[in-house]
């Protein structure tokens, strides 16, 4: 019996016979995925549905008002919706809401975790109306009245309800965020009265309704708001109402007014707020006056009991301090603080060598 001869192929059709089973092979691949992938939706579709939403951290919203006003509910996809954006919608709805996060606990569950924010000042606007900011930044809301907030003059908002303030476009609000976010971090931010950016060369801090902080510009802000600190803290007394202020030579002082000139500085009338003979009497019963030299007059109580003028003092008010930029000690006074400027008349209190480190005026 003869063998069948076997019939050979041109290179031509053998390379279409190669092509062909490399076609074959890439549909049966892509079919393979297209099943895998269908199945995959289909058990997502039919599986995985948020039976439960769980809300944490939330105080000012209730848990269902917040569920109520996300994009996703329950009976959705647990995986066919997109995230960042829920998220945005939620945050813009909730404007005390300060940070979201959302997460799938499978199978069938999400947790919404939140923080929550509270109104840190009222930002005055051009209709004498105030819009509530957070300390970081969060535009609240809009309210007829301050509600009892610091007050913010000299600053124009452009930002809609549940927007963060943007930085950068902006001088007098970059400054606003600089000063609540300095005072925040310095804890002082609860007891802060006013801001008033009016002028960015001489900013102006109420605090505690006592004291009026004339920070200047915003360049030495941090140093600046914890010397005061140091100085309202350690060295003035609980019934001291007025000034703080830094002159030239980069040196604290601190000058008395009444409650009234303290408020004023906050307002659009503030104008130099100079201050004539302000009543302050301190505890020792001290009484002497001492002359600025823009004209201002602080009056004490003299521990002789007479009326009298102190003209051998040489000091720019009634207190100074020193103020070394290089200062970098919050619990005591540089060393270059200079006795012979300090006002003995004023309230010898002030100067209590008890106060000073000698370990530390040693090692100058």
């Amino acid at each position: 019996m003869r063998r069948r001869r076997r019939k050979k192929h041109t290179p031509d059709q053998m390379e279409q016979q190669r092509r062909g089973r490399k076609i074959f092979r890439v549909l049966g691949r892509v079919l393979l995925t297209g099943i895998v992938l269908a199945a995959a939706v289909v058990a997502m579709t039919v599986f995985f549905r948020v039976k439960t939403i769980s809300v944490e951290g939330a105080e000012q919203y209730g848990s269902e008002e917040l569920i109520a006003g996300m994009d996703v509910q329950k009976g959705d996809n647990l995986y066919l919706w997109n995230k960042n954006r829920v998220l945005s919608d939620l945050m813009h709805s909730f404007p005390y809401l300060e940070s979201a996060q959302l997460r799938r606990k499978l199978p069938d569950g999400l947790v919404l975790t939140v923080t929550e924010c509270t109104a840190a000042a009222a930002v005055r606007n051009e209709d004498n109306t105030f819009t509530y900011i957070s300390a970081g930044g969060k535009v609240l809301e809009n309210n007829a009245a301050d509600g009892g907030l610091p007050t913010v003059l000299g600053v124009t908002l452009n930002a809609q309800i549940g927007d963060f303030l943007a930085t950068g476009t902006d001088a007098h609000v970059d400054a606003m965020l600089n000063v609540l976010e300095n005072m925040d971090a310095a804890g002082l931010l609860e007891k802060m009265s006013f801001l008033n950016l009016n002028d960015l060369t001489d900013v102006r801090i109420g605090y505690d309704k006592r004291f009026d902080i004339r920070a200047g510009s915003l360049d030495d802000l941090t140093y600046r708001l914890r010397f005061a600190q140091t100085v309202i803290s350690d060295r003035l007394s609980a019934s001291d109402i007025g000034r703080l202020y830094w002159d030239a030579q980069n040196r604290l002082h601190f000058v008395p007014e009444t409650a009234e000139d303290v408020a004023r500085s906050g307002t659009d009338q503030a104008g130099d707020n100079p201050v004539t003979s302000p009543a302050y009497t301190n505890p020792d019963g001290e009484v002497g006056t001492t002359d600025n030299p823009d004209g201002e007059v602080g009056t004490t109580d003299n521990t002789n009991g007479d009326d009298s003028t102190d003209s051998s003092s040489d000091s720019s008010d009634n207190s100074d301090y020193s103020d070394d930029s290089d200062y970098s000690d919050d619990s005591s006074y540089d060393e270059s603080y200079d006795d012979s400027s300090y006002d003995d008349s004023y309230d010898e209190s002030y100067d209590d060598d008890s106060y000073y480190d000698d370990s530390y005026d040693g090692e100058g």
